[in-house]
């Protein structure tokens, strides 16, 4: 089967290309080369937001798996304008491109972001959606285009939202990085793990290789027109998280800090009907995941 990722030389690509690798043909298309030296002939330097480019990339696949994206929702704050244009316009390109090359299945790899503040835990995929910042609007939109191309297009699709994903392939440097990726950025320099607030707030860790076999799933199965969530289905507190870390450290200071403005308290995924319709678990517990950057 042949399949292309959007986003391949990412954090999630690069896992999905590993995947793809033992028994597809896959190629990826991304704005950076990859870091991984086998994954380099199999990514194109392609923009979503350039519909030709797109729909050069689209030809004679058979899949889709749509998972580049701008992620940072600080970013998506500052320039909102840029956030659309990449999640939104760059999402409907890829679509419009799929149609056009025959593709059979759209995977769009959509965030827990579209969710906003939890009104119940663990949340399911019915769970009412207002986002909160610019980027949980955007990939909401997006998952609008996608099920109607779904509808009005015959695409069959598949949305998949995943939670906290995290691995050592996340970009260290970044302003944007995700909690997992400072603290362990401070623990490898033996520096205080800083704490926003009390740290009792939760969130559901999962690791980007689990998300990629969720998805390599999504794209063997037969299953079309889903929405599912991603995660582990367990509340992580920051606590925890610190106190794994340190341990792993052999002990460093944890200290805390004021809270950050409009930060949501708890997230848990209620994941079910992912277990249910797909038969899989993750495998990576949050205690080999952190073990895994050291």
């Amino acid at each position: 089967m042949k399949v292309l990722v959007t986003g391949g030389s990412g954090q999630l690509g690069s896992y999905l290309l590993d995947e793809l690798m033992k028994n597809h043909e896959p190629l990826g298309i991304d704005l950076r080369e990859p870091s991984i030296g086998e994954h380099r002939p199999l990514v194109s330097r392609v923009d979503i937001r350039d519909l030709i480019g797109a729909k050069k990339a689209c030809e004679g696949m058979n899949v889709v798996i749509h998972a580049a994206a701008q992620v940072s929702v600080e970013k998506s704050v500052l320039d909102p304008r840029s956030d659309a244009d990449t999640n939104i316009i760059g999402t409907l390109n890829m679509l419009e491109a799929s149609v056009s090359a025959g593709v059979k299945k759209f995977i769009y790899v959509s965030s827990a972001a579209v969710y906003g503040d939890p009104q119940y835990i663990p949340v399911d995929e019915n769970h009412p959606k207002t986002p909160k910042s610019f980027y949980g609007v955007s990939k909401l939109a997006a998952e609008h285009y996608v099920r109607t191309y779904g509808d009005c297009r015959g695409l069959g699709y598949v949305i998949v939202r995943p939670f906290n994903f995290y691995s050592p392939r996340a970009d260290p440097m970044s302003p944007y990085s995700g909690v997992i990726t400072k603290f362990v950025q401070w623990a490898r320099q033996g520096k205080p793990i800083m704490i926003e607030g009390d740290g009792e707030q939760t969130r559901d860790f999962i690791h980007a290789k689990d998300v990629a076999r969720m998805i390599l799933s999504t794209t063997e199965s037969s299953i079309k027109n889903e929405i599912l969530n991603c995660g582990s289905g367990r509340g992580t507190s920051i606590n925890e998280l610190a106190a794994t870390l340190s341990s792993l450290r052999g002990g460093l200071e944890i200290e805390h800090v004021g809270p950050r403005t409009g930060d949501i308290r708890h997230s848990v995924a209620d994941v079910k009907q992912a277990t249910e319709v797909l038969g899989l678990r993750p495998e990576i517990s949050i205690e080999d995941g952190l073990a895994s950057f050291f």
